[in-house]
């Protein structure tokens, strides 16, 4: 009677492990456009505020993508591996998508102008993530490349935070909506520098652990 007790109890945590991550996924989901539609951006031209929002979706996708990808031998006990997969390569891919969007905007509109040289981190790392959604997409045929390609991901999330601290329209205000976003995206920063680390901690430790074992004597 014990071990179908515990295995209730293990299954019950589960769900309550996934309700909160859906929720979680959801309102990080919801806050750049709310946090937009509270800065008092009502008489601004709505391409512009497009692409604000479009820029600040791009940046929480790609965060999405590298902690999924980060963790995702702990994300695959709790959702169908398959599933959660699709789930990774989405957020990446309309990551991507709203990155260009956003690029393709603001190049447009020549917004740039007046900014300092730090703008063209933007097209720079748009093409590097470019060339990371394609070899994802084609990880099977590239098997020695991928891991190495996809690792970009984490330079280009590091460098699109960078430039939307020092020239984001959205993270440079005083406002308090602006401190509250500013405040996120470090917190998501943090969180992806951990997730990387426990990654990396848990491939030295598995390698080392197969060391070990090739090494033992037969016998």
């Amino acid at each position: 009677m014990a071990e179908p007790a515990n295995r209730s109890d293990s299954d019950g945590r589960r769900r309550a492990f996934r309700v909160l991550l859906v929720t979680a996924f959801v309102v990080m989901v919801l806050l750049p456009p709310v946090m937009v539609s509270i800065s008092g951006s009502a008489t601004q031209a709505p391409l512009f505020i497009a692409s604000r929002i479009l820029g600040l979706e791009a940046f929480t996708l790609i965060f999405v993508n590298i902690v999924t990808g980060a963790l995702s031998r702990w994300f695959y006990r709790l959702f169908k591996p398959r599933h959660f997969q699709r789930f990774h390569i989405a957020c990446g891919a309309l990551g991507f998508l709203m990155a260009l969007a956003h690029g393709a905007i603001v190049i447009a509109k020549q917004y740039f102008r007046g900014y300092n040289a730090i703008w063209v981190v933007g097209p720079v790392a748009l093409g590097l993530l470019a060339i990371t959604i394609f070899v994802a997409l084609d990880r099977e045929r590239l098997p020695h490349i991928w891991r190495r390609i996809h690792q970009i991901n984490y330079l280009i999330f590091t460098a699109v935070f960078i430039k939307a601290i020092v020239i984001g329209f959205d993270l440079t205000k005083g406002k308090t909506y602006a401190v509250i976003l500013k405040t996120v995206f470090i917190v998501y920063v943090v969180v992806a520098a951990l997730a990387t680390a426990a990654r990396i901690w848990n491939y030295e430790v598995t390698t080392k652990r197969k060391r070990e074992r090739d090494s033992a004597p037969v016998g």
